[in-house]
């Protein structure tokens, strides 16, 4: 609205001049004539001869109609000239007033992205975190259609200890989110209820359990539900459910460095049930392994090349396809046991733990590249136990169609 009333002013000033030309013109007119009168009666008063006074006031009336002629090409352009040249002014105005408000309005998300980029690789100054936050926030008001300013204002907003507004802006996030979002329900959920958990000290509440049941309802792999979710509910005495938790993050993370703490967790819990008479099983904790002795027949032995790669891979017998767990050695070291573990795993969440069987492949890949190809060596056994003590023996005795 500010920037429509200020092009109409400008336009104001810009076409004024045009449509006020003809009264310019008109005063010009008189004040020529006027001066040809007076020179006229001075030239009649005084002494000279008639010829010379008739030659004078032939040059005279010459110079009138010399003046006549410039006003009349200076005269008013017709009404349909004008228009279309305003109209032309306008146009210009509006295309320049608009590149300059989207250059400039597009400031605070360049702004944002640069303090974004920067952040992902060392830590902000306080001068720096306050021009991000204010970045945010106006770049969560010029672009509302755009919810990733507005969630990433929220969570500087909780970062920074000021809970109740972040939690006040998530849930305005949660109103706007479609039903058929759930991923992003689901996270938005978590924010709320963690923003609420640090409003009330770090003291878990129905309430607050409540937020993180509904996101486990929406995404029930959502880590962060399943770590807060196991602490509120431990809290609240509910055991079995914190445990429940826990075993579930335990599988998206057993590989992580933050697995040691998680497991002492777990333990925690299981030793409060067991005070309680109650019998917990954890044997679902040992970190799943597969020992693999791998060689290689005397007839593709031969034919290998000096520094061709083998991968070993331990994959599902059916379902994803990428590998839970993988590692590389060389050819030229078979026959050598290796052993397949979480902490090899391909994709985050998706562990070998999870898996009571898999297939083990075992690749010498010509191509340098883990997919198979035709010409690689490979050997393949299925289905091998996952967390048994026994060493599988794989033999690479095919040759790759």
């Amino acid at each position: 609205m500010i920037t429509l009333v200020l092009l109409l002013v400008t336009l104001g000033f810009v076409v004024w001049p045009a449509f006020s030309n003809r009264d310019y013109i008109a005063s010009r007119e008189a004040e020529n004539l006027r001066l040809y009168n007076q020179r006229k009666k001075e030239i009649a008063k005084a002494d000279y001869t008639a010829d010379e006074r008739e030659q004078m006031l032939l040059e005279l009336d010459r110079e009138l109609v010399t003046s006549e002629a410039d006003a009349a090409q200076a005269s008013d352009a017709s009404p349909k000239t004008k228009i279309l040249t305003s109209f032309v002014l306008f146009i210009l105005m509006v295309s320049s007033v608009l590149f300059i408000y989207q250059d400039m309005g597009a400031q605070d998300e360049l702004v944002a992205t640069q303090l974004l980029n920067k952040m992902s690789t060392e830590k902000l100054s306080e001068e720096e975190n306050a021009t991000l936050k204010e970045s945010l926030r106006k770049a969560s008001i010029s672009q509302p259609e755009n919810g990733e300013w507005l969630y990433l204002y929220a969570r500087m907003l909780v970062n920074d200890g000021q809970y109740t507004q972040g939690v006040q802006t998530f849930e305005t996030i949660l109103k706007g989110l479609p039903e058929e979002a759930k991923a992003d329900r689901a996270a938005t959920l978590v924010q709320i209820a963690q923003g609420k958990f640090y409003l009330a000290e770090q003291k878990a509440s129905e309430s607050i359990y409540s937020y993180l049941k509904q996101a486990l309802a929406l995404e029930p792999g959502n880590s962060q539900a399943l770590g807060l979710g196991g602490i509120v509910a431990f809290e609240l005495g509910y055991l079995e459910k914190a445990l429940d938790h826990w075993k579930a993050l335990w599988f998206n993370m057993s590989s992580s460095p933050e697995a040691g703490a998680l497991e002492q967790g777990i333990r925690r819990i299981a030793a409060s049930l067991e005070s309680e008479g109650k019998t917990v099983d954890l044997s679902w904790m040992k970190r799943a392994e597969v020992k693999v002795l791998v060689s290689i027949t005397d007839e593709l032995k031969s034919q290998l090349k000096e520094g061709d790669a083998v991968f070993v891979m331990a994959k599902a017998v059916s379902g994803p396809v990428m590998p839970l767990a993988a590692l590389r050695v060389l050819a030229k070291d078979l026959p050598m046991e290796v052993v397949l573990n979480d902490s090899q795993g391909m994709v985050p969440g998706l562990a070998l733990s999870k898996f009571e069987e898999v297939q083990i492949i075992a690749r010498v890949a010509k191509g340098g590249q883990p997919m198979a190809n035709s010409g690689d060596f490979q050997g393949v056994i299925k289905p091998v136990v996952v967390k048994s003590d026994d060493i599988v023996e794989l033999v690479i005795d095919q040759v790759v169609p």
